[in-house]
C-alpha cells in the first residue's frame, strides 16, 4: 500500500466534508491522500442507515453538506430541478442529498483515494503513525479518525432480553426486510426522530404499534437549539474550559429525543385514527418467554406485544475501536479531550465526529459539526484558513481553494 500525507479512517458524511475541505484548500494533497473504510465505498453506512428505517427528508437545513460553499446543495437542487422537501427550514431529501454527495465525489475524483479494509491496529512512528490495515499497512504523516465508534443503549431493564430476535435496537432493523406485520403488535421504544420513523414503518406495514417515551415527546426543528450553531450558547461553551463541565452542558443542551413538528403531526394524526397508542412512562421491567408475547412494565402498567423495537440511541465511546483506544490519554466518560484545532494531544491524529463534543460542542455529530470540523482540521493541516480567504461562488458546484 502507498504510503500517505494524510489517512482518514472512515467514509462517512465527515470523512467527505474533509477530505472536500482540504483539497478546496490544497488540491495537490489529493495524491497524498488514503481514505479506509471497510466498505471502500463513501457514505456507505449513511445510506444503508438510512435506508434500513426508510428516511426520506434529513433534519438539517439544506445549508448544511459536505462541501465546503454553503450554498451548493441548493444551487445543485435548483440546478437539476430536483423535488423539495418544503418542511420548515428546508431540509434536503435524502435521495438529493445522496445525488449532492455522488456528484461530489464524482467532480472531485475521490473514488480514487478509498481503500476498502478495516483499521486493525495505528502505530506512533519519529513521523507520523504507522497504519495496519486488513489489506496491508503503510506510513501516514497524519491521521483523521472519522469512524463510527458509536454503542447501542439499552434501557438497563431489558438488557437480559436484549439480543433476542424479538428485541430489536434500532442500528440493526431493516424494514426493507420485513414485507408484512399485519397482525402483529410492535412496541417501539423511544422518543426522537428514528422511533418517529419505527412507528410509520411498522403502521405502514399493518402492524398494530404502541410507542412509549419516558416524557411527552418534545417537539424540536433540529436535535439542539439552533443558538449552538452560533455564538448565542458556543460563546459561553467556549469560555467553559472544564472538559467535565463542558461535557455536562453538551448533554444538557441535547436532552434526550425529540421530532420536528412534521413528525409529531403525523403521529398525531394515526393516534386520533386510532392505529397508534402512546404510553409516557419509565420502564421498569421487561421479559420474554420462550412461548408467550414478550411483556413490558411501564410505570405500573403492563404492555404486552409480539415484538419490541429500541430507538433509544447510541453513545459513542473512543474504547468502541480497539486502533483509536491507545491514543486517547486524557477522556471524560468516554469523550476524548481534544485541542482546539481538534487534534489528540501533541500528535497529528484529528478527530471528527460525536468524539469532538468536548470541543465543538453538542452538535459535533451533525453536518454542522462536521463542517465546523473540517474547517479547523484544514487550517491544521494546510495552514489554509477557509473561513478567512475568499472562495469565489462556484459557475456549477465545487469551490476552489486558492494554494495549490
Amino acid at each position: 500500500m502507498r504510503d500517505a500525507e494524510v489517512c482518514v479512517v472512515g467514509a462517512g458524511p465527515h470523512a467527505l466534508t474533509v477530505v472536500s475541505h482540504l483539497l478546496t484548500a490544497r488540491p495537490s494533497l489529493k495524491d497524498g491522500i488514503v481514505v479506509v473504510d471497510p466498505s471502500g465505498q463513501w457514505l456507505r453506512t449513511w445510506r444503508e442507515q438510512f435506508g434500513r428505517l426508510e428516511i426520506g427528508v434529513l433534519r438539517s437545513p439544506m445549508v448544511h453538506h459536505p462541501d465546503v460553499w454553503p450554498g451548493s446543495l441548493a444551487r445543485f437542487t435548483s440546478d437539476h430541478a430536483l423535488k423539495r422537501s418544503l418542511l420548515p427550514y428546508d431540509p434536503p431529501l435524502t435521495s438529493v442529498f445522496d445525488s449532492f454527495c455522488s456528484a461530489l465525489v464524482d467532480q472531485l475524483q475521490l473514488d480514487s483515494l478509498l481503500c476498502a479494509a478495516s483499521v486493525g491496529e495505528i502505530h506512533t512512528e519519529r513521523h507520523g503513525y504507522r497504519v495496519t490495515t486488513s489489506s496491508g499497512s503503510f506510513h501516514a504523516r497524519q491521521v483523521v479518525w472519522a469512524g463510527n465508534t458509536a454503542r447501542p443503549i439499552v434501557p438497563e431493564p431489558l438488557t437480559k432480553s436484549f439480543g433476542r430476535a424479538s428485541f430489536q435496537h434500532s442500528s440493526t432493523i431493516d424494514l426493507r426486510n420485513i414485507p408484512s406485520l399485519d397482525g402483529e403488535h410492535i412496541l417501539v421504544i423511544g422518543g426522537g426522530l428514528t422511533a418517529g420513523h419505527l412507528v410509520l414503518g411498522a403502521l405502514k406495514r399493518s402492524a398494530r404499534v404502541t410507542l412509549v417515551t419516558r416524557r411527552p415527546i418534545v417537539e424540536r426543528n433540529f436535535d439542539v437549539e439552533p443558538g449552538w450553531l452560533g455564538p448565542r450558547f458556543l460563546k459561553g461553551f467556549e469560555r467553559q474550559r472544564n472538559p467535565e463541565r463542558r461535557l455536562q452542558m453538551v448533554r444538557l443542551a441535547r436532552g434526550g429525543g425529540s421530532m420536528p413538528g412534521w413528525m409529531c403531526q403525523r403521529l398525531e394524526s394515526e393516534i386520533d385514527a386510532g392505529r397508534l397508542t402512546h404510553v409516557v412512562g419509565s420502564i421498569e421491567s421487561g421479559s420474554l418467554s420462550d412461548t408467550g408475547p414478550l411483556e413490558l412494565c411501564v410505570s405500573g402498567q403492563l404492555l404486552e406485544a409480539d415484538r419490541c423495537w429500541l430507538a433509544t440511541g447510541t453513545r459513542p465511546h473512543f474504547c468502541a475501536d480497539a486502533a483509536l483506544a491507545p491514543h486517547v490519554i486524557r477522556q471524560v466518560d468516554g469523550i476524548p479531550v481534544l485541542r482546539q484545532d481538534l487534534c489528540l494531544g501533541r500528535r497529528s491524529m484529528y478527530l471528527t465526529g460525536r468524539l469532538a463534543a468536548i470541543e465543538l460542542g453538542p452538535a459535533a455529530g451533525n453536518l454542522w459539526g462536521a463542517r465546523v470540523a473540517a474547517l479547523r482540521i484544514t487550517r491544521a493541516v494546510t495552514g489554509f484558513d477557509l473561513r478567512d480567504d475568499a472562495l469565489e461562488e462556484p459557475g456549477s458546484r465545487i469551490c476552489r481553494g486558492q494554494k495549490g
